[in-house]
Parts: C-alpha cells; structure tokens; sequence
C-alpha cells in the first residue's frame, strides 16, 4: 500500500505530446517517401470543400515563388502548407483514412464546420504583431507598431507593406537613420509575404522558424535537412535556440498555458516536467492535488486572503530566436529582422524573470526619476504585455546597458545594441534554466539521502521517473546550446561603415563579451549530465536494496506461513494414531475427547517452542531446564532399574532356597 500512495504523490510521466493513438494517424498526408498519397488526399478534400486553399482570393508572388522552388528544395514545401494553412499542415482538420480518436483531445485546432475552419484560416493568415525599430545617429531609436485589429482587417497588413516600401527608400531620402529593425512575434501569411517580397528574404529562414522537433522518424517529410558549417556561414542570418521556463500556481493553469502554445501559428509545445517537490505545495493540498481537511492554524495565511491553494508546476518551451540582416553593401541603411515566438499570458516567468540590468540611480536622485522595469517584471495592473517581444523591444532602446565592444569599428555599428540585448535575453533565460535544474537535483539528493527529512515514503521508482526526465532533457538543451554558440559566434554579416567603407561585421566580437557566461552555461549542463548519471545510479542500488529487504520480509512471511502450517501437524499425528483404534464405533467419543486434549497440548508446547526459540537466553534456560530435567529422569529410571532388578535376585534365590 505504501508503494501506491507514493505513485499516487509522484505520478509517473505523463508526458501529453506522447499519443499512442496517433501512432497509425501521423502520416495519413503521406511520409517522406509517398507523393501519390499526398496528391490523392488533396484530391479528397477538394472534392469534400476541406481544402486550405489560401485565403484572401489570388496568391501573393512571395508565395508563388516559394511553391515554385518546393520541388527543388523539398523542405520548403512546408513552408507552402503553412502559407496556405495557417499553420502546420497537421492541425488543419481530420483527413481521410484518419481513425477518430476516442476520449482524446483532438489533434487539430481549427473548427468543426466548413464555416469554423474557414475563419480560423482567415484569423491565422492576418495575424501580426511587429514592431519596427529606426535607430538613428544619434539619440533612442523610434519604435512603431503594426498588430492586427479584427474590426480593421486591412490597417496592419497595409501599415506594415508601407513601413516595408519606406524601408527600402530610407537610403536615399534618411541618411540619418542607420538600421531599420522588424521585430516579429509569430509567422502568418502576411507576415512572411510582405517581409519576404518586400525585403528579398531566403525562404530558408521562414522556415527554420516553423517547427522544433528534437527528433525525426525515418518517415517524416517534415524534417529540415542539416547544413554544412562552411554553408552556413555564408547566410545572412543565425539562430538563437533556448528553453524559456514558466511557474503555474496549479495544474489547471499549466493545462491553459499548453493550450495557449497550441494556438500559436508556429509549432511549440509546453512542456510539464512533473518534477514536484515537498515545498511546491501548500499545507491545505493533498497528495492527489485536491484539497485535504487541515486546521485553519496551519492554512491561515491562504485562507484569510482569500486564496487558493497552490500546487506549483513548471513547464519549459523549446524556443527559437533568428535574427536576418539583408546582405546589401550599396546602401547606407542597414535592415535587419528578428523573429520570436509569442508568450502565453497564464503563469509567470520562472522566479519573476531575470535581474533588471538597467543602473541604478543614485540616493540622492528624485523618485521620480526611477526607471520602469521591462514589462514582464511589472505588475499585473501594468496592461502592457508580459512577452518576450514587449522585453526585447524595451531593451533594444537602451543602449548604456550592454558593455563597450574593444573594437574600434564595431561600437559604430548599429546592430550592437539589438544583438547584444538578444544575448542578454536568451542568455539569462539559459541560466534561469540551468538554476531551475539545479534546485531539482538538490530536492531529488535530499529525497535520496535524508528520506526522514521529508514527508516521502520509501519508494524510490518515482525518484528513478525524475531523473528520467532530465535523463532526457539534458542532453537535448546541451544540443541547443552548442548550435546557438556554433551558429551565434562564427557568423560573419556584411554592412557598411557610416564612412561609406564597406566591411564585414563579425558577430564573434558581439558575442565576445558574452562568451563566458554562455560557456559557463554548457560547464553545468555537462556537469548536470554526469550528476544525473550519479544520482541514477545510487537510486537504482537504493532500489535494488529495498527490494532485497522485501525479499526478506516476504521470507519472514512465508516463515509464519510455515508455523502456521505446523500448528496442524500435531492435531493430525494424534488422529492418526486414535484413527488405529480397532474398538466399535461406540468407543469414538472416548478417542475424540483424547484427540482433543492430546492436540491442544502439543499446539501449546509447540507454540512455547516456538517463543522460546526466538530469544536466545529464554531459549538457554529452556534447554537447561529441559536437560537437568532429563538427567534427574535418567538417574530416577537408572535408580529404578536397580531396585527392580534387585528384586528380580531375590525373588530367584528364595526360589531356589525352595
């Protein structure tokens, strides 16, 4: 009973993304390897009104000009699907040949009905959230929005095509402005037609930002092809990979959070780690989440604020960031565009978010001159958006919070500030992580080595479960942080000096600075790892121990079962001895009453045995006992055998006398 209570408190890894019900459901648009298939569903759902043609009437040229480099280069043919979708092919509806799932949520996130999904398409295509940022020669950039309004269908997308139009003269007519940034929160359709026409940008980079996949099967035609080091390095562009972590006051927030994610354009997941921990909780829960009946005294402080209970959770993203610059040395004006992933509004950064970097004013300087934190540290009654583009937007106007670069060149460049404030969120999203991870294996050392500390029983398989899950996970970020310094260090960006002089910017002199910090990162991961391994293996031996203890208890058992099988040896010897009586059946009460008193004195001697065997000393005095007893009744027999044989002489010589 014990063993199912602790894996009632520490529930097994349920990761949801794992869906064996979709195991025969994954590939009904075909696999890597069927093209027919493909096309013969296409033809399906035409015929039955379900086909994503695009909407918004004819195709945009950006979109035309993908499709047709897709038979070429393969991998942009999602990049296709998701123009024409709204997102990942995927989630668009239940294709044919599909088995209705049972009980399940469904897999796809667009409606029902013709009418529903047709809208959801629409909703998709048009959504925008860009902010684009004119750093000037001298003084705060400028920042402008462009973000969808359902009842002004066509202001952002028209916003947006014209800053994009005003971008491209900027050379000419703005000398003053010296890098125009777009930063972009999720992909849609409009999104990546007017940036990517407008702005010449390779496909290629539309779509690395797509999915986030760890792995592929052998048949998915989803998986992006690797690139050469030496290829790489001649695009316009790198990548920034990270996992963002998110507190949730209780499991339903976390549930929220995860359908949140799943409304995003771009495939992300959020991602539970079932990692829960004595102090997650508070008094007034129970082991099963609910609610548990405890005095007032304890639960006070909740109570008397109206509160509820909390039984903390923690889920983690697996993020991408990709910052492109336009590869043109002709004009003066550089271009630049970063794409990021949206931030689901339920729960909180993990510990409140990173440390404010701006400076702190002096004692003597007015309240009123105290800055605004970013948004994400501010409070809830603060209605600017707690996201990663509202952060990044607040910091990449602040130039005095990022350190000098040593070059001499490279300060005059404009793309220090954005870059180094991308590195500075990504990494302290990293070594919030990494902390995160910490604090875990320190709560499942305690769990292992002073088990009487906390309330846990001696189970140690759901000790064995969370190690498992940063088994897995290690290994993966240490992966994503390895391609972010590859890709983020080595990369070489052409730009033009405000002198006029063409030359190469190297991001290996940005980065520069944060190379420590990020190296530091990978030093813990790889030490986490080894951890793991260590703590996996002295779980197994405290397992292995403890089933060898149950081992003896269950021998100490079958011990009692073996003394109880014996307390009816006595009462059946003595049948069978009574059962030889040759006498009429008359006499049988006679032998039952023996039968009854001959069993009860030898259970009673057999259980005084028994007792008296399991202490050493009673069990020495017993045999003691028992051998004086024995040597006085073998002295009395001997005795007894002389006086009798004795008399047996006697008794023959008065015989002869006679």
């Amino acid at each position: 009973m014990a063993a199912r209570r602790s894996l009632g408190y520490y529930k097994r890894s349920n990761w949801q993304y794992f869906r064996k019900d979709l195991g025969t459901n994954t590939y009904f648009f075909g696999d890597a390897y069927q093209d027919e298939k493909r096309e013969e569903v296409i033809r399906i759902l035409r015929e039955e009104g379900k086909y994503w043609d695009g909407p918004g009437g004819a195709d945009g040229e950006y979109f035309t000009y993908v499709k047709s480099l897709a038979g070429t280069w393969p991998q942009l043919q999602l990049l296709v699907d998701f123009m024409e979708v709204g997102t990942i092919p995927t989630r668009w509806c239940t294709f044919p040949g599909e088995l209705p799932l049972k009980n399940q949520k469904p897999r796809y996130v667009y409606g029902e009905t013709i009418e529903g999904i047709t809208r959801e398409q629409f909703l998709r295509a048009k959504r925008m959230n860009v902010a684009l940022l004119e750093y000037k020669s001298e003084g705060k950039p400028s920042v402008e929005r462009y973000q969808f309004d359902e009842s002004r269908p066509r202001a952002a997308l028209a916003g947006l095509e014209e800053a994009v139009s005003r971008v491209k003269d900027n050379s000419i007519s703005r000398k003053d402005i010296k890098l125009s940034l777009f930063v972009v929160e999720d992909l849609s359709r409009d999104i990546i037609e007017t940036l990517g026409a407008g702005l010449d940008i390779d496909p290629r980079l539309f779509r690395t930002q797509l999915i986030d996949y760890v792995w592929n099967n052998v048949r998915d035609p989803w998986r992006e092809p690797p690139m050469l080091d030496v290829m790489s390095r001649q695009q316009n562009w790198f990548q920034m990979r990270l996992v963002r972590s998110r507190y949730f006051p209780n499991h339903q927030e976390l549930t929220e959070a995860q359908d949140a994610v799943d409304r995003f354009n771009v495939m992300r997941r959020m991602d539970g780690d079932d990692n829960q921990a004595f102090w997650d909780k508070d008094p007034a829960m129970g082991k099963d989440g609910a609610k548990s009946k405890i005095s007032k005294a304890v639960n006070g402080s909740s109570s008397s604020l109206g509160e509820a209970p909390v039984d903390a959770k923690v889920g983690h993203i697996r993020s991408r960031a990709t910052f492109w610059l336009r590869n043109d040395i002709d004009n003066d004006t550089a271009v630049a565009v970063l794409l990021l992933e949206p931030t689901p509004q339920q729960g909180f950064p993990l510990w409140r978010g990173y440390a404010n970097w701006d400076e702190l004013p002096l004692f003597s300087s007015p309240p009123e001159d105290i800055p605004l934190g970013p948004p994400s540290m501010r409070s809830a009654r603060d209605e600017t958006p707690k996201t990663w583009l509202e952060d990044f937007v607040f910091w990449a106007q602040k130039e005095t919070c990022f350190p000098r670069l040593p070059s001499p060149s490279s300060p005059t460049s404009p793309l220090v500030v954005p870059v180094q404030a991308l590195l500075h969120l990504v990494c302290t999203d990293w070594l919030t992580f990494t902390d995160y991870l910490n604090a875990r294996l320190n709560q499942i050392d305690w769990e292992i080595s002073r088990p009487a500390f906390l309330p846990v029983n001696d189970d140690r398989e759901p000790i064995l479960n969370k190690l498992n899950i940063w088994r897995r996970w290690v290994p993966v970020c240490r992966d994503m942080l390895s391609a972010t310094l590859r890709q983020a260090s080595d990369l070489e960006l052409q730009q033009k000096r405000y002198d006029g002089e063409a030359y190469r910017i190297d991001t290996e002199a940005i980065f520069d600075p944060y190379r420590r910090d990020y190296e530091r990162i990978q030093e813990r991961l790889n030490d986490y790892e080894v951890r793991i391994d260590r703590l996996s293996t002295v779980v197994n031996n405290a397992i292995s121990l403890e089933d060898a203890r149950n081992t003896a208890k269950n021998s100490e058992s079958v011990g009692n079962l073996t003394v109880l099988a014996s307390l009816f040896v006595p009462p059946s010897l003595v049948a069978s001895l009574l059962a030889m009586n040759t006498e009429p059946l008359k006499d049988l009460d006679e032998a039952l009453k023996w039968w009854v008193v001959a069993s009860f004195g030898a259970i009673l001697l057999l259980f005084a045995l028994y007792h008296t065997m399991r202490s050493e000393l009673t069990w020495k005095v017993v045999w003691k006992t028992i051998t004086k007893t024995t040597e006085k009744y073998a002295k009395m027999v001997t005795f007894t055998a002389r006086v009798r044989n004795r008399g047996e002489k006697d008794n023959d010589e008065r015989k002869w006398e006679a």
